[in-house]
């Protein structure tokens, strides 16, 4: 079926607890995401197109089948958490140009507290202490 580009946002990013589900993967790039507000659920963020909004950082994967199959699995899809498919500002765009990915990403389109939401979009960055 082929490979499939998939945008994450928190404990699936570099450095975080299940980041080796995509271990095998291709990293495409990072960037950003705009649309949706990200809310922490304790050990893990959602992202939300309902309330605030921020501009969300990303990592951008190529993605085989199977790994589709166990990121579906650990999200909950489609029960807990819902897959569409975005538009990825990514970083360094060459000679200034922007350059956009598209790729799917997982969401909870829900209402959550205002002291949950992660203002700068920044899971890493929030989930390191920068509160």
């Amino acid at each position: 079926m082929g490979n499939k580009t998939v945008a994450v946002y928190g404990s699936l990013r570099k450095g975080l607890g299940n980041h080796g589900i995509l271990q095998d993967s291709e990293l495409i790039g990072t960037g950003k995401v705009s649309g949706y507000g990200m809310y922490s659920l304790g050990g893990f963020p959602a992202l939300t197109s309902v309330g605030a909004k921020t501009d969300v950082v990303v990592e951008v994967y190529s993605v085989d089948e199977n790994t589709m199959l166990r990121l579906d699995r650990l999200e909950g899809y489609p029960h807990f958490y819902n897959r569409s498919q975005v538009a990825i500002l990514l970083d360094e765009g060459e000679g200034g140009v922007d350059t956009y990915a598209s790729a799917w990403m997982y969401h909870i389109d829900d209402t959550f507290e205002d002291k949950n939401f992660v203002a700068s979009g920044d899971w890493v960055k929030y989930y390191g202490g920068e509160r």
